[in-house]
């Protein structure tokens, strides 16, 4: 099993006032309809196509937020069918309409739709915006991600080659640092920590290079070398290190306002049953929670706990402590800030696939975690902005982030 991966759908931080009370005190999680009624307003008095678009966006995440994947799906699916021709206009919104099925369609256990998905939403830039067109390789990156998801590993490092080249022909060299970055990240992954040292080496050459040149990398030096260290702490770990970590955190540290950087986190443990040749396809609807805690200003989280659940069964334990034991880069905040709460929805599911027999695609084979950032009421909307409001904005804002990091789609 893959190790947590960083799929980079930016969330908007909503910090909480005060810390909880009490172990036993529980936030109420309250998910309206809204913006569904909103969308529906909006198709009957025939509204433009761009804000029907942010409408139907909006309109899929409340479904989403609220554990109704498969209406967010056909929401999402609904608004394509009318936009897609609008695409050579307005390519930015009719990606961001891909972007966010394909998570949803994760969450779903929709495989073939996830794939399909992320792959349409980089054709639409590559058509209308150009192959080397930052926005287009933005998505590449998140489209490579999407393939180590996918238990595609070696597709995705060809996608981040191809990135990393265009971004260097382009001029977009911090797109092209995170593409190498990424290589590291999946090389590790891989159980190549050689492999990985040497692309780590490669990322900040690179990144220096540009910066000699006065061409810029998107990403400041301390940036990239808090990258660099990032990931060196956990070959070190990987190779029996067990302070590498707790080194690394008394080093760094890092804005309240930005993400949080993730250190380290144990991978959810697998506690899928060993199958017998009996078992079929299991038709029980996706389980998910959402899970809130903080982040102390020492990066340790504390106050983990279930904020709303559809019925994680046996796995809540394993995702419990796995948030516990995360680390993530100590935070530059004043003595008795309490630090930041975060709220993570955790999908954990099985994908849709055919049982013998049977037409009918059903839920089968083994159970696996997902988890998106939540914080924000309105989850997924600074990145769905960001394509909204412009694609050639988007080039720089995920090009060196990491995986392993926090506060995005990530797979176990």
């Amino acid at each position: 099993m893959l190790v947590p991966v960083l799929l980079v759908l930016a969330q908007a931080v909503a910090p909480s006032p005060s810390p909880p009370l009490s172990g036993t005190q529980r936030d109420v999680v309250v998910i309206g309809q809204r913006a569904q009624r909103e969308l529906a307003a909006c198709l009957a008095r025939r509204c433009p196509p761009a804000q029907e678009v942010e409408a139907s966006l909006q309109a899929s995440v409340e479904q989403f937020a609220d554990g109704r994947y498969d209406d967010a799906q056909r929401t999402l699916q609904r608004a394509i069918r009318r936009n897609r021709a609008f695409a050579a206009t307005m390519p930015g919104p009719v990606s961001s309409l891909y972007a966010t099925l394909a998570t949803v369609a994760e969450h779903n256990g929709d495989t073939r739709l996830w794939k399909n998905a992320a792959r349409s939403d980089v054709e639409v830039l590559r058509t209308h915006l150009g192959s080397g067109d930052p926005a287009t390789l933005t998505e590449e990156l998140q489209l490579a991600d999407d393939m180590i998801g996918l238990r595609m590993p070696g597709v995705a490092d060809g996608l981040y080659r191809k990135v990393e080249r265009l971004g260097i022909a382009g001029g977009h060299r911090a797109i092209a640092v995170g593409a190498v970055f990424r290589r590291a990240w999946l090389a590790l992954a891989r159980d190549r920590p050689g492999e990985a040292e040497r692309l780590i080496g490669d990322a900040v050459a690179l990144a220096d290079a540009g910066a000699d040149a006065g061409a810029g990398t998107g990403a400041d030096r301390d940036g990239i070398a808090r990258l660099r260290d990032i990931l060196l702490a956990r070959i070190a770990v990987r190779r029996g290190d067990g302070g590498a970590v707790d080194a690394l955190a008394a080093r760094l540290r890092q804005s309240a306002a930005r993400t949080p950087a993730l250190l380290f986190a144990p991978p959810v443990e697998d506690i899928n049953p060993v199958p017998s040749p009996s078992d079929r396809g299991n038709n029980d609807p996706v389980r998910f929670a959402d899970i809130g805690y903080w982040i102390r200003p020492d990066g340790r989280t504390v106050g983990v706990e279930v904020l709303r659940t559809s019925g994680l069964g046996p796995w809540e334990t394993g995702i419990l402590r796995q948030v516990g034991q995360r680390r993530y880069v100590p935070l530059d905040v004043a003595a008795g800030d309490p630090g930041l709460y975060r709220i993570d929805r955790f999908t954990v599911r099985d994908t849709y696939g055919s049982v013998p027999g049977s037409r009918i695609a059903q839920r089968r084979g083994p159970m696996t975690v997902h988890v998106v950032d939540l914080t924000a009421t309105d989850a997924m909307s600074v990145a769905l902005r960001q394509r909204i409001a412009g694609p050639h904005q988007a080039g720089a804002a995920a090009s060196v982030a990491s995986p392993g990091a926090s506060g995005s789609r990530v797979t176990d």
